[in-house]
């Protein structure tokens, strides 16, 4: 309501306006030349130069108005022009303008080709003949040392003794012999004689002994190695017995080492395999995700390239002074407003431009240099038979 009292006011001043300058018209005689002449000026009159003109501009902001009551425009001039809004836009459009190069120049790595490992080494058949070898050659030394120690042991548990009791037998006749003599009381002389070839008997019988007893020794050594090499011989086959056991258990290590690590060859394939396709998937999304934000970006700029294209500028039709702005009315996020442009400022001259409303009442805004078309982001300038031109411009 209070909207249309408002335009109310503004028809009535600009009829009261118009009334002013009916009552001082011209002449008919130049009333009627001007209606015959209709778009045609007359170079000499600078005061009738302009009829006056109406314009209705409409806009986001009241800021946008660049011109007050009294200031002289040109044809062409700006009269609205919300350049804070092309600033703010030509702002966002550049930031989104680097942000769609920045997302153009990066790189996204793609995974690199699945690596194939070298193929497993397997083991050449089993081989023990280097063992079986060894237990052979064992056995036959085991074999040797018993038949020798089984031969030579009837020998050397025997012992000959033969020098060493015919050495007693002797000291045992000389003895006898002794005893003789002392019984008979022999000459002292002949004692003499038979106690040395005793002691000459008993050194050959402690001889023999010794002899004896050393070839026991020997014999004892003898028997003793013999048995020894038959151990030795036994202990050689058990460890040559022993390593057989010990390949053939290498060998099922080794069997079971390269299962195991079949198997594990196996699953880290697989799973290499699946990171390489995760990864890829990875790469394809962010491909993907890339291309999505460059196109919303892209869809973004040519938004804001719409705003801009929309967002017109408002220029002056004509040369005059603006002799009259309305008050704005706002309705919808929109304002709108009503200014004169007369041929001069003065109120003679006003009376002098509009001394008839149907000399500046017949015009329409083909007259005008500058006029934007219509639309619900951009200006217009109409004039109609109520002397107004209208401009809108969601700037």
């Amino acid at each position: 309501m209070q909207d249309k009292i408002i335009i109310v006011m503004a028809l009535l001043l600009v009829g009261f306006e118009l009334f002013s300058s009916i009552s001082t018209a011209i002449p008919n005689s130049r009333y009627t030349q001007n209606k015959q002449s209709n778009t045609q000026k007359t170079q000499s009159d600078t005061h009738n130069l302009d009829r006056p003109l109406l314009l209705t501009i409409t806009v986001n902001d009241p800021n946008s108005l660049r011109v007050k009551t009294g200031d002289f425009v040109k044809v062409g001039d700006v009269i609205a022009d919300n350049l804070k809004e092309k600033s703010r836009l030509s702002a966002q459009r550049k930031n989104i303008s680097l942000e769609i190069a920045k997302l153009k120049d990066s790189k996204i790595i793609a995974p690199r080709p699945l690596r194939k490992f070298p193929p497993i080494r397997h083991l050449p058949p089993a081989n023990y003949t280097e063992e079986l070898g060894a237990i052979s050659s064992a056995k036959l030394k085991l074999q040797h040392a018993n038949l020798i120690l089984a031969h030579r042991t009837p020998q050397l548990t025997k012992v000959d003794d033969l020098a060493y009791q015919q050495a007693q037998s002797k000291v045992d006749e000389q003895s006898q012999i002794i005893q003789e003599m002392q019984n008979i009381k022999a000459q002292p002389e002949v004692m003499d004689h038979e106690s040395a070839v005793m002691k000459k008997l008993q050194g050959d019988l402690a001889k023999a002994k010794d002899e004896m007893d050393q070839a026991k020794s020997n014999q004892a050594q003898e028997l003793e190695q013999l048995r020894i090499n038959v151990q030795l011989a036994e202990s050689e086959l058990q460890r040559k017995e022993e390593a057989l056991l010990v390949a053939r258990s290498r060998r099922k290590m080794q069997e079971f080492t390269e299962s195991a690590e079949a198997t594990k060859r196996s699953q880290q394939e697989e799973q290499l395999a699946l990171e390489h396709a995760r990864q890829f998937l990875v790469y394809e999304q962010q491909r993907r995700d890339l291309n999505y934000k460059v196109a919303q970006l892209g869809i973004r700029q040519q938004q804001i390239d719409d705003k801009l294209a929309d967002l017109s500028t408002i220029r002056s039709p004509k040369s005059g002074y603006i002799k009259h702005i309305a008050p704005w009315i706002g309705r919808n996020g929109k304002y709108t407003t009503r200014l004169i442009i007369a041929g001069s400022y003065t109120a003679d001259s006003s009376s002098d431009s509009s001394s008839s409303t149907e000399s500046y009442g017949e015009g329409d805004s083909s007259q005008s240099p500058d006029n934007p078309s219509s639309s619900p982001n951009s200006s217009s300038s109409n004039s109609d038979s109520s002397d107004e031109t209208d401009n809108s411009d969601n700037n």
